[in-house]
């Protein structure tokens, strides 16, 4: 840098710019937390192209896992599935049916009943809507 001083302009460009290029790749090398989030900063726009940190309100609308549950008769995982809908989607009516005519089909009366009274709410709340 001293020899970069000494020199017109345009000559001190190379031995100042150079000096400042090595003592910053010394900062870097000595403090490793800086290095690393200096290097997540520069991959964070790369890696998004190929992990996108896209977070959504709520999963979207599938019954195929519900509707598997079902057909396998595993009751239980299958109603867990279709209360998940309705937490997301409390319009759901079908997830309403659906759960009702599952309990049905294996005899649940409490489950139907229970399943009847929210649609009969939730359909109550939509008419005073």
């Amino acid at each position: 840098m001293s020899a970069g001083l000494k020199t017109d302009w345009l000559g001190a460009a190379f031995p100042v710019i150079g000096s400042m290029l090595l003592f910053l790749i010394a900062v870097l090398l000595m403090a490793p937390d800086t290095a690393v989030k200096l290097a997540e900063l520069c991959a964070k726009p790369f890696a998004e192209l190929f992990y996108p940190a896209d977070e959504f309100e709520k999963p979207p609308l599938s019954y195929l896992l519900a509707r598997r549950y079902s057909q396998e008769r595993r009751v239980d995982a299958a109603v867990q599935e279709y209360e998940k809908i309705l937490f997301y989607y409390p319009e759901e009516r079908s997830a309403y049916a659906a759960v009702i005519e599952l309990a049905q089909r294996v005899g649940d009366a409490e489950l139907r009943e229970r399943y009847e009274g929210l649609l009969k709410v939730r359909d109550g709340a939509a008419i005073r809507e």
